[in-house]
């Protein structure tokens, strides 16, 4: 096991391993650093905003992504899409209310276009493009392509005023190529596909009055790399290619052979029209890397939302839940308070809640790809460690106080405490 203390940084947010003994980390506040053994050095960022994720593919070749909120934010509440319509409608009811005939007439016409544009929209066409499996329990095959060309973008009022951005550089970070992602929502995972980045937002994950909870989310696509999707060739940074998943984004994983990229995060988030994607449940969102269908989605229990996941070289999925799930409180979604974060287990075609005896509640859980080796990350710091797969799992006592880990290559990769790493490269208890 090697140890590394950055005693520079008061508090990691996050962290990459690029070799043994150096790659990035992001300090609390978003600023990013560079490591090598106990040493660190300051990567400058833009400072238009907040550094919240980061990914690298080389110790050049990375990405940064975040949000600026503006200091005043006005109240707002809604998302485009049902909202946008309020205007309209109200507009209707003051034609309707004038006196006179023909202001009534237009009113009425007004009135008739809209509701057959809302039927028309509301077309069950879409259904065709989905199937559920007969062999498994709350899974859907997808069957229509939904990689685009970004248009107007995708705004939720209430979080008005507020930008996200990427940067991107080949320099190790000497120089960064900035770029506005056409959306307001928060910026929550970054991982590449190839040379592209892939982001992933939240429309909101906090719950509050002024600003409500909003489980909606997209994936923005950056890059020119055609190897896995030809149209990329034709990416445009002001205008990307993204996928509207229609459910908020928590993060991406890879399937053990790494054919597969999955998307996970909350339920659903219905909208007007419905599409196969928006009308289904699920919480995971499985695709091909060419990012085109056969999709599939695969919904867990209840509504509570994934914050990991990963796929033993069984081909059994394995995620942890939230400790929380929302909740309808007089118009506004709150979110009531679960007494552990759950760990559950794809077998059989079913999610089967899985338990430990030492731990009851799970902040992470990875696999090694090719080998059978998994780790398991409970809610007080602990490490729980299989060879099999998942059959078996046993405590390592030498790892405490862990804050996240990572699987690098064959090793594990840890934070433990506040600013220090550790990399294992087996769970032997060396």
């Amino acid at each position: 096991m090697r140890i590394f203390t950055l005693g520079a940084i008061r508090q990691i947010q996050d962290f990459q391993f690029l070799t043994d003994s150096s790659g990035y980390v992001l300090a609390d506040g978003g600023q990013l650093y560079r490591f090598r053994g106990n040493h660190t050095e300051l990567v400058p960022t833009p400072a238009n905003f907040t550094v919240t994720q980061f990914y690298f593919l080389s110790a050049t070749h990375g990405a940064v992504a975040g949000n600026f909120r503006p200091a005043a934010v006005l109240l707002q509440q809604g998302s485009a899409g049902v909202v946008s319509l309020l205007p309209v409608l109200l507009g209707l009811m003051v034609l309707l209310r004038r006196s006179g005939a023909a202001w009534r007439r237009g009113a009425g016409l007004a009135s008739v276009l809209l509701t057959g544009s809302l039927v028309f929209g509301c077309s069950r066409a879409w259904q065709q493009y989905r199937t559920p499996d007969p062999a498994s329990e709350g899974v859907t095959h997808l069957s229509r392509n939904k990689l685009k060309a970004s248009s107007g973008g995708h705004t939720y009022f209430a979080n008005k005023g507020q930008q996200a951005f990427i940067a991107l550089t080949q320099t190790a970070g000497a120089s960064w190529e900035t770029q506005q992602i056409p959306t307001n929502f928060y910026v929550t995972a970054l991982t590449a596909i190839g040379r592209n980045f892939l982001v992933g937002t939240y429309a909101n994950p906090y719950e509050g009055t002024r600003s409500p909870m909003h489980a909606d989310g997209d994936v923005w696509i950056y890059g020119q790399d055609s190897a896995f999707s030809p149209e990329l060739a034709q990416n445009s940074p002001a205008h990307p290619y993204g996928l509207s998943v229609h459910r908020a984004v928590r993060g991406f994983s890879f399937s053990a052979a790494g054919e597969q990229l999955f998307i996970f995060g909350s339920d659903r988030m219905p909208t007007l029209p419905p599409d196969e994607i928006s009308a289904t449940a699920g919480n995971i969102y499985a695709l091909p890397l060419a990012l085109h269908p056969p999709y599939r989605l695969l919904d867990v229990p209840d509504t509570v939302e994934v914050t990991s996941l990963a796929q033993a070289d069984t081909g059994e999925l394995w995620a942890t839940l939230d400790n929380r799930k929302p909740r309808l409180s007089k118009g506004i979604l709150r979110y009531v308070p679960l007494p552990n974060r759950q760990l559950l287990r794809f077998a059989q075609g079913r999610w089967q809640p899985y338990a430990v005896p030492e731990a009851r509640s799970f902040r992470q859980v990875a696999f090694v790809a090719g080998t059978g080796n998994g780790y398991l990350l409970t809610e007080d710091g602990q490490v729980v460690a299989t060879s099999n797969s998942g059959t078996t799992w046993e405590p390592l006592p030498l790892l405490r106080n862990i804050r996240q880990l990572k699987v690098w290559q064959q090793a594990v990769t840890l934070q433990q405490g506040a600013n220090r790493l550790l990399l294992v490269p087996d769970h032997t208890r060396r």
